[in-house]
């Protein structure tokens, strides 16, 4: 068991409540410490206010999207990892698995992006994998 100091962090931004509560059921689980965000502005507040290992954010969500997001929690936390999620949609150009994104006109790296709708286990050792190496 890895005591509370080498604890992970991870931010969860999802404005959908379902996805969102299979996250929480599957985090469970793991020795790290979950906070959720119902979309960007909600996960920016929280990123101000703490220090996070990875970021797992939505691409669509209301108020600021996920490419937003990114830049506001790279800008912030510099060392934060980011796995990006999305069912796609037009303008977006991502391959599941893969770390380059394009959407609209916004060209990024992060860490991993992940299709919707994925595999929990999947996402779980995504996350063990990153954080961990």
């Amino acid at each position: 068991m890895v005591n509370n100091k080498s604890q992970k962090s991870i931010l969860i931004a999802e404005d959908e409540r379902m996805l969102r509560n299979m996250l929480e059921m599957g985090f469970s689980d793991e020795n790290y410490r979950i906070n959720f965000a119902e979309n960007g502005i909600a996960a920016l507040r929280l990123l101000n206010a703490d220090q996070y290992d990875l970021l797992l954010t939505d691409l669509f969500m209301p108020q600021m999207n996920g490419i937003e997001l990114i830049h506001k929690c790279r800008a912030l936390s510099p060392s934060t990892k980011i796995v990006l999620m999305s069912g796609g949609g037009q303008s977006l150009y991502a391959n599941h698995g893969e770390k380059h994104v394009q959407f609209q006109h916004h060209k990024l790296e992060v860490d991993m992006f992940l299709g919707k709708p994925f595999d929990l286990d999947e996402i779980l050792s995504t996350v063990k994998n990153i954080l961990f190496g």
